[in-house]
């Protein structure tokens, strides 16, 4: 297994075995990182925190170089390669965002960018510690209006 802690370089080209290998379980998904408001008994998504950390993100992301059989077993499935980089499908909005894509159906690529396990796990530690406050404050905001509005009108 290559040693990527070694490289001072962070956009270096590794094999996707040995990215996998370095996966840890951390719980990431997109809804928790969201800005919402709840409006007529619905919740309204505004934007994900992550985006405001995007060119960091970008910064600490690696080029990984896909065989033809990996291209084939991830073509249109981030979740499946999320699943095994991160240990969660959730995390798919991290590999769609840092390859400039919207659709799992634009995901066909021969490199992809991603971030190491390590790598994620303290850029969100860090986005968290400073972001704290104020997403507590705008999840207690829509746990309020939820409770005022009798629920929310999709899952009713």
């Amino acid at each position: 297994m290559a040693n990527y802690y070694s490289t001072t370089k962070a956009d270096a080209t590794v094999s996707i075995q040995d990215f996998i290998a370095l996966r840890n379980s951390d719980e990431i998904t997109y809804y928790n990182y969201s800005i919402l408001e709840y409006l007529n008994g619905y919740d309204m998504f505004i934007t994900n925190l992550l985006y405001d950390y995007e060119d960091e993100i970008n910064d600490l992301a690696v080029t990984i170089k896909l065989t033809n059989i990996e291209r084939a077993k991830y073509r249109y499935k981030p979740y499946l390669l999320a699943y095994d980089i991160y240990g969660s499908t959730e995390t798919k909005f991290i590999l769609m965002m840092l390859n400039n894509i919207i659709d799992p159906k634009e995901f066909d690529f021969e490199t992809i960018r991603a971030l190491r396990p390590a790598d994620l796990a303290r850029l969100l530690n860090r986005i968290n510690a400073v972001n704290d406050d104020f997403m507590s404050k705008m999840k207690s905001r829509l746990k309020a209006d939820f409770k005022v509005n009798e629920g929310n009108k999709i899952w009713a």
